[in-house]
């Protein structure tokens, strides 16, 4: 059994016309999971996001779900739920002139770990960047793609606990699935679109 923890937060703010989601699965400390595993793992998603807001809209809110699902990873089976310590709401600092509401900047989130013949690899859309990271030629500035791949990069900071932030394979028709723990991160070279899925 290879249970895994997903640590999730709602963004609202001006960009978007009803609120956003983001998330991420972490491998707990304690097999199965553990209300110390939840806290560690939301401290350390809050971080990620942290590093990020000075080039987040000021608008913006990121609030955090204390409640991290507990999933069997192999078949997509929910196994439980653990209510970590509610880590404070994130507030973007940016200010000025933002691009247009659909540019984000893109964290790519590689692992070493093969399925299906492909490396699994995962991405973190980072919304509400301002005008004065985006370069003349329409692409971020090497300020911005330094500083996500710095947050980005907090996900292999020590937390109480020995979780570890993962990418999930989702399973199909409840087999198949697995996770692999991020070994790289990075930060796309140009903007991103996350389109709204219904």
């Amino acid at each position: 059994m290879a249970v895994i923890l997903r640590t999730a937060a709602i963004l609202t703010g001006t960009p978007f016309p009803s609120p956003g989601f983001t998330s991420l699965w972490w491998s707990p400390g304690t097999v199965g999971g553990s209300t110390a595993d939840a806290t560690d793992c939301l401290a350390r998603f809050r971080a990620v996001w942290e590093g990020c807001k000075v080039n987040i809209d000021q608008t913006i809110s990121i609030d955090y779900d204390p409640i991290c699902i507990a999933i069997e990873a192999t078949t997509g089976a929910l196994t439980g739920a653990f209510a970590g310590t509610d880590p404070t709401t994130t507030v973007g600092g940016a200010t000025g002139d933002i691009l247009p509401h659909q540019t984000q900047g893109l964290g790519r989130l590689s692992t070493s770990t093969v399925f299906g013949g492909r490396r699994l690899r995962g991405r973190l859309f980072i919304p509400g960047p301002p005008e004065s990271v985006n370069s003349a030629g329409g692409l971020p500035t090497s300020s911005y793609t330094t500083t996500l791949t710095t947050a980005l990069g907090t996900l292999f900071t020590a937390g109480a606990t020995a979780s570890q932030a993962v990418i999930w394979h989702r399973p199909q028709g409840g087999t198949g699935g697995g996770s692999a723990p991020i070994t790289g991160v990075s930060a796309a070279p140009a903007w991103s679109v996350l389109r709204s899925r219904r």
